[in-house]
């Protein structure tokens, strides 16, 4: 549905082109839940900018459904625009309107009758919960509730996408929790395409099915989310991982010269989660094992799990068998 051709944005400064964006390809396809993670400053609200046509690029051809958006006159782009709903990180509510004029507003600009808009909003208020909140201002509405509303209004004209610029950003976690399950129900009972911009690795492992990771306006890694989160290559995407498990890589690697034996990383997904790995490779091949990290969880609604362990004895080559037939991938951290 997106597709990115060698597209780049530089600025113009007193100093010179500062490059927010070097050339890169990507695409995005209909109905999924395509995530963009990186640091402050790595480029993803310039790309998000430009999806929408609010930046320019400076090479490179932006296309949607086929149709190179970065070559359309201002009257065409104002239409394509209203396949585009977008929702912000503060929210940006008038705050002098009413729950339910702030959902009609872009109806207002439309040929939509009086009648038509109220019916609408009525309808967009009580799907995301907020149908008695109608009459309230958003100072009278918690962050979540203020985010409710901001989903509603960009769902308004019923879109074909959904730009998400650090949606949860401002909120608690469990507020978190609920925003994410809002936007899962988008994607599954709308089939929006959704493409969400965050600097959390958690809220990508929750809700997207694949991710791409920038670092200093560069992409540098991109795929399903199940194997970037489970298999991370490049150095920010380890970082990314790691702070969602706690785990400084580091420290790990130091506690492996207070074990003996080849320390193996283990990796499952699927039914093989849940299956008593370990006791059934002693059984099998006679190993004694240690474990130096683990954790189980879920990539959307897929269990998933990582061990790293010390094993000593058994014969190498039936290990590898066991673990072959159980489904495991493994990567040898030490012999």
């Amino acid at each position: 549905m997106i597709e990115f051709q060698s597209i780049c944005k530089s600025y113009r400064s007193g100093q010179g082109d500062v490059v927010a964006l070097h050339p890169f390809d990507l695409r995005v396809e209909r109905g999924e839940v395509f995530g963009i993670i990186g640091h402050s400053g790595a480029g993803k609200s310039t790309l998000i900018r430009l999806i929408n046509r609010l930046e320019a690029p400076s090479g490179g051809r932006l296309l949607i459904d086929g149709e190179d958006i970065t070559s359309l006159d201002a009257m065409t782009l104002r239409e394509r625009r209203r396949r585009i709903g977008m929702i912000f990180q503060h929210f940006n509510l008038l705050s002098s309107r009413t729950v339910a004029d702030n959902v009609a507003f872009p109806l207002r600009l439309t040929a939509m009758s009086r009648v038509g808009i109220s019916k609408r909003v009525h309808e967009l208020l009580a799907w995301v919960g907020l149908d008695k909140y109608a009459r309230h201002y958003p100072a009278q509405l918690s962050g979540g509730q203020k985010q409710r509303v901001g989903i509603a209004r960009a769902l308004a004209t019923q879109p074909q996408l959904l730009l998400c610029d650090e949606a949860t950003s401002a909120l608690d976690p469990q507020t978190t929790a609920s925003v994410l399950q809002l936007l899962t129900r988008i994607n599954r009972e709308l089939g929006l395409t959704i493409v969400l911009i965050t600097h959390e690795m958690e809220v990508i492992r929750r809700v997207c099915d694949r991710v791409a990771v920038l670092d200093a306006g560069r992409l540098v890694e991109s795929g399903p989310v199940e194997r970037v989160f489970l298999h991370p290559e490049h150095p920010t995407t380890r970082r990314f991982v790691s702070e969602v498990e706690h785990l400084d890589e580091n420290e790990l690697h130091r506690d492996f010269a207070a074990v003996t034996g080849d320390i193996l990383r283990l990796t499952f997904s699927g039914e093989t989660t849940y299956r008593p790995l370990l006791s059934g490779l002693t059984r099998a091949t006679g190993t004694d094992y240690s474990i130096l990290f683990g954790r189980i969880d879920r990539i959307k609604q897929v269990p998933c799990g990582q061990l790293v362990v010390a094993l000593n004895g058994g014969d190498p080559a039936a290990i590898h068998d066991y673990f072959e037939r159980m489904d495991v991938d493994v990567e040898v951290l030490r012999r």
